[in-house]
């Protein structure tokens, strides 16, 4: 049983290996271009474009607009935080990076042409094995159609325990808990999953993806899924989102 594991391990890294080359097409050399934008381009005359749209040094956060879609921002820390896997994160005078995405969200409408329902957006940070970039940055976007559906359809199961979603979301498995956006700021979604990840063996917070979405009745679902090489999932949990804001057309 064991070579048989070891047997179905190997034959998932290959194919996983293969996935990302389909998924990533050109190699990001350069994994601190965030990180230099914030602190070289942003509120400066280099910004020519005018990328920075919010410059909150105070709060200590910048927020990007995002050449990969037309309807996503970046919300960046202004101090050196790597990613999800950050201890910085998990200390309470630690800005709380999703709140900051929560309340600029406005801007997405702008960027869409359209109110966006907040039942359709998402704020996601991706694993430590899904991302190009060592600065930590929550994508700000809205759902997929097909991902709202199935959170539709268990929206009054999640509670607020972390618990497997029935259903796999674009063949990942995910996990699930409510949130009061009220408490938002003092329920900061990376201790949320801290709390899950320390009761499970063998793991660690960097093999997460952890998004904030569909904020309804004054509540968010945090959604989680986890690094796995036979679901050929690199915790990429940005998968989730629409940059083009289909649902709300």
């Amino acid at each position: 049983m064991q070579y048989k594991h070891w047997i179905y391990t190997l034959l998932g890294l290959v194919m996983l290996s293969a996935f990302g080359c389909q998924q990533v097409s050109k190699v990001v050399s350069n994994r601190n271009v965030l990180w230099q934008i914030v602190n070289e381009r942003c509120g400066t005359s280099q910004d020519l474009k005018g990328d920075c749209l919010v410059i909150n040094r105070q709060e200590g956060y910048v927020v990007l607009r995002d050449i990969k879609g037309p309807v996503q921002t970046l919300i960046i820390p202004t101090q050196k935080v790597t990613g999800i896997e950050d201890v910085q994160l998990l200390n309470v005078q630690t800005p709380n990076y999703f709140h900051d995405a929560w309340a600029n969200a406005q801007i997405l409408n702008q960027q869409n042409k359209k109110e966006i329902d907040p039942k359709y957006l998402s704020f996601s940070v991706n694993s430590s094995h899904g991302r190009t970039q060592d600065q930590l940055h929550i994508h700000s976007s809205c759902l997929k159609e097909n991902v709202y559906t199935v959170l539709q359809k268990y929206r009054s199961d999640i509670r607020e325990q972390w618990s497997i979603l029935p259903d796999k979301l674009l063949g990942h498995t995910y996990i699930a808990k409510k949130i009061k956006v009220a408490d938002l700021d003092e329920q900061s979604p990376f201790l949320q999953l801290e709390q899950y990840v320390k009761t499970q063996p063998k793991t660690k917070m960097g093999d997460y993806g952890l998004a904030m979405v569909s904020i309804e009745n004054n509540e968010a679902i945090l959604l989680a899924t986890k690094f796995n090489v036979l679901e050929m999932n690199l915790g990429s949990i940005e998968e989730v989102q629409d940059t083009e804001c289909q649902v709300t057309h």
